[in-house]
């Protein structure tokens, strides 16, 4: 691995994680105005929409510091450990969340509120296809991790 592609990943990390926070706290107060302006009708959704879009981004936020904790475990060399489990059935757990959070968001606005169109239908299925992918990806990889941390802890063991 190169040495210069675990400060990088964590770069990138940092950044994910400032710029959505700048959307909990800016970005989405300020669209959802904007849209309850434009279409008062809505103003009643504007507070659980943006609830449920608040904890989406908590939950992509908590697979981010996931993936910090795994990578330190990569840098210490201890990512065959039992120790590494919890952070990645954290990160399964958190991005099926945000991919259920998706797929209700769409479909109480698709089917109950009857409002979007095919606009949102490609992004509640792009939204919730991603998410569900990075937790099955996760869950291949927990498999693997435990055959690796098996195969590592037998070829310790002492002859």
């Amino acid at each position: 691995m190169s040495r210069f592609a675990i400060p990088l990943l964590r770069i990138a990390l940092a950044i994910t994680i400032c710029g959505s926070v700048l959307v909990q706290l800016l970005a989405l107060p300020i669209y959802i105005g904007e849209v309850v302006a434009m279409h008062p009708e809505a103003s009643t959704l504007a507070t659980p929409y943006r609830w449920v879009v608040t904890l989406g981004i908590a939950c992509i936020q908590v697979s981010l510091v996931a993936i910090w904790a795994l990578l330190n475990k990569v840098q210490k060399q201890e990512i065959f450990s039992g120790q590494a489990l919890p952070w990645v059935d954290t990160f399964i757990w958190s991005t099926t969340t945000t991919s259920l959070l998706v797929m209700a968001l769409g479909f109480h606005l698709l089917n109950v509120v009857k409002a979007g169109g095919p606009g949102v239908v490609l992004a509640v299925a792009g939204g919730a296809v991603i998410m569900a992918t990075l937790a099955l990806l996760m869950l291949v990889m927990r498999g693997l991790l435990v055959s690796a941390t098996k195969l590592d802890a037998q070829s310790s063991m002492p002859a």
